[in-house]
């Protein structure tokens, strides 16, 4: 009997820690995949941008927060434990493009949220000043 009952304990203690390392794995993939999904949805949008924008959010592209979205949900489509719950995107005057992604990924101790954000610039905002054909960061 004493055998058997160190055996249930030795389980139920491998159990809990596989547990905590599932979920803490699903985290970081998921604090990945917002990173990744903003990244791919600031590219989208600043692809879309005129040349002459004057770098308000006003006058971004229009449908940029629906191409933001789909990007963002593109971006995540292959992880079935990952899924976006928002996207937000921001402009301001240094002609930034400013992409916040949140998601909720599912592990076995519950649901987590991650969030990513990514700016970028257009080239066209910079290329003439700086002669380069890669923005700089934000």
């Amino acid at each position: 009997m004493d055998s058997s009952l160190s055996i249930l304990r030795l389980f139920s203690v491998l159990a809990v820690f596989m547990a905590l390392v599932i979920s803490l794995f699903v985290h970081q993939v998921g604090a990945a995949a917002a990173q990744g999904a903003a990244d791919a949805a600031a590219i989208a949008v600043t692809d879309l941008v005129p040349p002459g924008w004057d770098c308000t959010e006003a006058n971004l592209p229009a449908g940029a927060g629906a191409i933001a979205a789909r990007a963002a949900v593109d971006r995540t489509a292959q992880l079935a434990a990952v899924q976006p719950t928002a996207v937000e995107l921001r402009a301001d005057g240094t002609c930034s493009v400013i992409v916040a992604v949140r998601v909720e990924s599912a592990g076995w101790l519950g649901s987590t949220g991650a969030l990513g954000v990514a700016c970028r610039r257009p080239p066209s905002a910079e290329g003439a000043a700086l002669r380069a054909p890669v923005a700089p960061p934000c």
